[in-house]
């Protein structure tokens, strides 16, 4: 992979350095237009990602710096006697030239075994909110992404996506439009689309519209046997030369 190599560590959020933290706040705000200050923005990302239910996935290159990062949240629910791990990715960036890179579609895979041991057996879900960019690479990632807005929806699901959106956004969450709204509007240049992507990116903008103005999409996806195959799929095609994978996206 030359320049684009990557290798990513696992840090609980709680023991994350100040140095580490500045480093990953600094490649989110350069993808944002933040509708607050810089100083309460970096306020409220490091208390987050300090919290003792949330660790940070870091994404380094072959200088030792950070080009990309996500965190992911915990969260154990049980709804009709069946117990679940809600996994919340609230960030999740990277700077250009290393979106799409086989290792961050791979590096997720690692969160099974660890919520297994910290958590037991339970099933796994991710949940998040989207705009469309990470809306249309999820979707295709997983294989069975569902949004608050998606016409059909089981009643755990609602359960786990209402109960997200107010543990993490409180007053932002408009329950009536199932929204979470007052939010940073991320850059959404990415990837090169297929019609598959394209027909994605038409979805969201049915289900949610009014994203430019900063509201998002609370999404939810299953960690099962259809999105593991997706996920390694994803992967062996990043590992392709691009000249193969731009002829598979036409």
């Amino acid at each position: 992979m030359g320049a684009r190599s990557l290798r990513f560590r696992y840090h609980d959020g709680a023991s994350v350095s100040e140095d580490l933290l500045r480093e990953i706040w600094t490649v989110r705000v350069e993808m944002l237009d933040l509708n607050r200050s810089p100083e309460e923005d970096w306020r409220y990302f490091s208390s987050f990602v300090r919290r003792d239910d949330t660790a940070v996935l870091a994404f380094y290159d072959i200088h030792g710096a950070a080009q990309g990062f996500f965190t992911i949240s915990y969260i154990p629910v049980e709804h009709g006697g069946h117990k679940r791990l809600l996994l919340f990715s609230k960030y999740f960036y990277f700077r250009k030239g290393f979106r799409g890179h086989y290792k961050t579609i791979l590096a997720p895979l690692i969160l099974v075994p660890l919520s297994l041991r910290r958590y037991g057996l339970r099933s796994l879900h991710f949940v998040t909110s989207a705009y469309p960019q990470s809306f249309v690479s999820l979707s295709r990632t997983a294989g069975n992404v569902r949004s608050l807005k998606t016409d059909v929806l089981l009643d755990w699901e609602i359960a786990a996506l209402t109960y997200f959106a107010r543990t993490f956004y409180a007053n932002d969450f408009n329950e009536e439009a199932r929204l979470i709204c007052d939010q940073n509007v991320v850059d959404t240049a990415g990837l090169p689309q297929s019609e598959e992507g394209r027909m994605l990116a038409a979805e969201y903008e049915r289900l949610n519209s009014g994203w430019r103005d900063g509201c998002t999409l609370p999404i939810i996806f299953s960690v099962d046997g259809r999105m593991l195959a997706n996920v390694l799929s994803r992967a062996l095609r990043r590992l392709l030369p691009p000249s193969v994978r731009a002829q598979l996206v036409q």
